[in-house]
């Protein structure tokens, strides 16, 4: 991969996280502006813990994304980006475009989401 295709890639990285920052922050504005206080029946305290567990699951999984988008776009200052961390083996640029912080070539990736016997 050439350094051209590392910038591109680093500054999709950087938008991407700057992109997961932002929703984040609006859950949690949104979860501030309802409130949540105990008042009500027990369906409206009902909703109100459903909302609150699906934002913060949410915001977890962005979370997790972001640390994987600050892995890459470390290995890319350190210039190991692109390689399987599974095989060592280089991670397509076609991958890595669709999935700039994709940690595994395809092979290795379905090998991990084959379900176990």
């Amino acid at each position: 991969m050439n350094k051209k295709d590392m910038a591109n890639l680093k500054k999709i990285l950087v938008q991407k996280k700057a992109e997961l920052l932002n929703k984040v922050k609006n859950v949690q504005m949104e979860i501030g502006a309802k409130g949540y206080e105990n008042s009500g029946d027990e369906i409206d305290t009902a909703s109100q813990s459903s909302d609150k567990e699906m934002f913060f699951e949410l915001a977890a999984a962005d979370k997790i994304t972001m640390s994987a988008i600050d892995e890459s776009i470390a290995k890319i200052e350190k210039g190991i980006y692109g390689k399987c961390e599974c095989c060592g083996q280089d991670i397509s640029p076609k991958r890595l475009m669709a999935i700039p912080w994709g940690r595994y070539c395809i092979q290795c990736q379905e090998e991990a989401e084959k379900p176990r016997k």
